[in-house]
């Protein structure tokens, strides 16, 4: 198997749930819903601190600060913590879809708009030291700039980075594939939420085997 082909994978809505989203807003049990915020200005506010948690390394007890201010309310830790228990996961099917690109033979990267906190978190929850090629991780707390960046993106950096690699990329969102798919990487769609284990056809893209 040539060394050339490489899958990044995304994290947030394909191998793990998408963090503040999922703290936030799920219903019922999100810390919105729990402290009677409206979900449209706990999103707001959630938005806000992605923009510039997620570009640079930081604490996660500043991004709950900041977010306590945001919204108006307390957050108390120990609430935080039982949010992050019962919501904070991979995808069902993770470990299967990892292997299932490892099987192809091409080295597995990273390519994700993350903080630094959560990534760490999905890191170890999903095992990524024993998948992941180190050298192949693109996070945008690491690099300054996301997928949807104007000009040269996270996506752009990567697909320098590997010019002359197969590439693919798993990736839940039509934006970020449309923009991979101009890039020269080869966009394949998934999002757990909708796909389940229905899981890309790693050789019919062309990457791999």
């Amino acid at each position: 198997m040539p060394d050339a082909d490489v899958i990044l994978f995304d994290l947030g809505g394909v191998l793990f749930c998408d963090p503040w989203e999922t703290l936030l807003l799920t219903p019922g049990q999100g810390l919105a819903d729990r402290l009677g915020v409206p979900r449209r200005e706990a999103e707001a506010v959630g938005e806000q601190l992605w923009d510039s948690f997620s570009v640079a390394p930081a604490e996660e007890s500043d991004y709950w600060e900041q977010c306590a201010a945001g919204l108006g309310v307390p957050l108390p830790a120990e609430l935080i913590r039982q949010v992050e228990r019962d919501l904070l996961a991979p995808s069902p099917w993770a470990q299967d879809l990892i292997e299932s690109a490892a099987a192809t033979g091409a080295d597995l990267g990273i390519a994700s708009n993350n903080t630094s906190f959560w990534y760490a978190r999905q890191a170890t929850a999903l095992d990524l030291d024993k998948w992941i090629d180190p050298a192949l991780v693109y996070v945008s707390h690491d690099l300054g700039v996301t997928k949807g960046t104007p000009g040269r993106g996270l996506l752009d950096i990567a697909a320098e980075a590997l010019a002359g690699r197969r590439t693919g990329l798993v990736e839940d969102r039509e934006a970020n594939l449309r923009r991979a798919a101009a890039l020269g990487l080869r966009p394949l769609p998934y999002a757990y939420g909708r796909d389940g284990d229905r899981f890309p056809d790693f050789s019919a893209s062309g990457v791999g085997g």
